[in-house]
C-alpha cells in the first residue's frame, strides 16, 4: 500500500520543512505541506488535509505536525483516531523526515511512525567545543574538527 507523508503546523513550517527536504533529497511526490495560518480554523485545516486524502485514496498516511497538542495536531489526531492506516507524530525535525522519507517503502505505518520519533530524539545535540576558547588559526580549521 502507498505510504505519503503530510507535513502540517503553524505559519509556514509545512511549506519550509518541505523545501528543505526537496533541496537535500529531491523532489518527493509523496511530501505533501499543509500550513495553518493565521487566516485558518480547524475547520479551514481539516478541509485542506481532507482534499489531500481525497485525491489519494487507499493509501498509509504519515503525519508529522510541529508541536503535541496543537491545533494541527489535534486535526491530524481526529482524522487519524479510527483509521489504522494513519499516524500522527509531532516534533520532528529535517534529519527525521530525511529518514523516513528514504525507509517509508520498507517499514509499516506504525513502524515508521515509531522510526521518525526515535530518528528525532536521537538526532538533537549540543556542539562540544574543542578550542577550548583557543582561537584556531587557518591550518587548523582547513585540516577539519
Amino acid at each position: 500500500m502507498r505510504k505519503i507523508i503530510i507535513l502540517t503546523g503553524h505559519g509556514n513550517f509545512a511549506t519550509g520543512l518541505k523545501s528543505s527536504v526537496n533541496l537535500i533529497a529531491g523532489l518527493n511526490n509523496d511530501l505533501y505541506a499543509v500550513d495553518f495560518t493565521v487566516e485558518d480554523s480547524d475547520i479551514t485545516l481539516k478541509d485542506k488535509i481532507k482534499k489531500i486524502l481525497d485525491e489519494n485514496s487507499n493509501l498509509q498516511v504519515l503525519f508529522v505536525c510541529d508541536i503535541a497538542g496543537g491545533t494541527p495536531f489535534k486535526v491530524a489526531a481526529e482524522i487519524s483516531n479510527y483509521n489504522d492506516n494513519f499516524e500522527v507524530t509531532a516534533g520532528c525535525n529535517i534529519s527525521s523526515l530525511l529518514e523516513v522519507h528514504f525507509q517509508k517503502d520498507m517499514l509499516t505505518i506504525s513502524e515508521l511512525a515509531e522510526h521518525i520519533v526515535n530518528i528525532s530524539k536521537n538526532s538533537v545535540m549540543k556542539f562540544k567545543k574543542v578550542s577550548n576558547g583557543q582561537t584556531l588559526t587557518v591550518k587548523e580549521t582547513e585540516e577539519g574538527i
